[in-house]
């Protein structure tokens, strides 16, 4: 069971970061950005007009799909809240807008604070957009948004190596 909130149910957000479609959509990667037609070959690719690509299959909407993310926010205080500030990840999907908290805390006296965690979305069609916000800022803790990052966990690929390779000692 996911634990997404709507977002209509959440007050006084504060975005920190609109996460690039990179991260969220299954876009083209370059292979070996050193290698020099490896690079050409992206490029073309990403030049070509949109009919000369192969289609991809339409998104159904009614399909559950699931992302990772690695997320952390670093905040400083003039002025630090006395109730706790919350990361949260909001995002779209076909069946409307969410958030998932990712990390709580109340920062006490302390003028900086981390905010970090793991999350996983579960999502129905396609991502329309992805967000870093944070609740329980107002403009009177004059804070500071140092860094934010959210970067998407994907999967490992499996070794493509045919050989197996054992460690041979020289004793």
């Amino acid at each position: 069971m996911s634990k997404s909130i709507p977002v209509r149910f959440l007050r006084e957000t504060t975005l920190l970061l609109d996460v690039p479609q990179s991260e969220f959509l299954d876009t083209p990667k370059c292979d070996d950005p050193l290698d020099h037609s490896s690079r050409l070959n992206f490029f073309k690719l990403l030049r070509s007009k949109t009919r000369a690509q192969p289609k991809t299959p339409p998104v159904n909407p009614k399909q559950k799909q699931i992302r990772q993310f690695h997320t952390a926010a670093w905040l400083s205080f003039r002025n630090p809240p006395n109730k706790p500030v919350a990361l949260l990840l909001a995002y779209q999907d076909s069946k409307g807008e969410f958030a998932l908290v990712v990390d709580e805390r109340t920062p006490d006296s302390s003028p900086t604070m981390m905010l970090s965690g793991d999350t996983q979305i579960e999502f129905y069609g396609e991502l329309q957009y992805v967000r870093a916000i944070a609740t329980g800022l107002k403009k009177e803790h004059q804070f500071y948004i140092e860094d934010v990052h959210v970067q998407r966990i994907r999967p490992k690929k499996p070794n493509t190596d045919k050989e197996d390779y054992w460690l041979v000692s020289s004793e």
